[in-house]
């Protein structure tokens, strides 16, 4: 997969750019990149007036369990530490009329620390 160009090489296209270390294209091939991602760059800072990389935007849907969920989800937890997602599932639509999947319940609680890894009982062996 294409990994993004650093900011350290921006900062260095953009200052070589300013001081009139050439122009844009000739300073692309230098640096060996594209004159388009030198265009691209360019017009960034000049609309920003930043060299840095802009942040990306969030990827993903949002979740539907909000802070105030996810703590009355803990404060579930520590009294029936037992439960299992199916239970906490069940608890969510019920209480707060959240419809949510067992995988995302179990997301959900990887992203609040929470193991939940249970076993069924298997008979003893003879």
């Amino acid at each position: 997969m294409a990994q993004a160009y650093s900011d350290d090489l921006r900062a260095k296209l953009l200052q070589a750019y300013a001081s009139g270390g050439g122009g844009l294209r000739q300073l692309a091939n230098r640096f060996r990149v594209s004159y388009g991602w030198a265009q691209k760059i360019l017009r960034v800072q000049r609309r920003t007036g930043k060299t840095e990389r802009p942040a990306g935007r969030p990827r993903g849907i949002p979740s539907r369990l909000t802070p105030e969920l996810r703590e009355d989800m803990r404060l579930r937890l520590a009294q029936y530490p037992d439960a299992t997602l199916a239970e906490l599932q069940a608890w969510l639509e019920a209480t707060h009329t959240v419809i949510i999947s067992v995988q995302g319940v179990s997301a959900v609680l990887v992203e609040m620390g929470w193991r939940r890894k249970k076993k069924e009982k298997k008979p003893a062996r003879r």
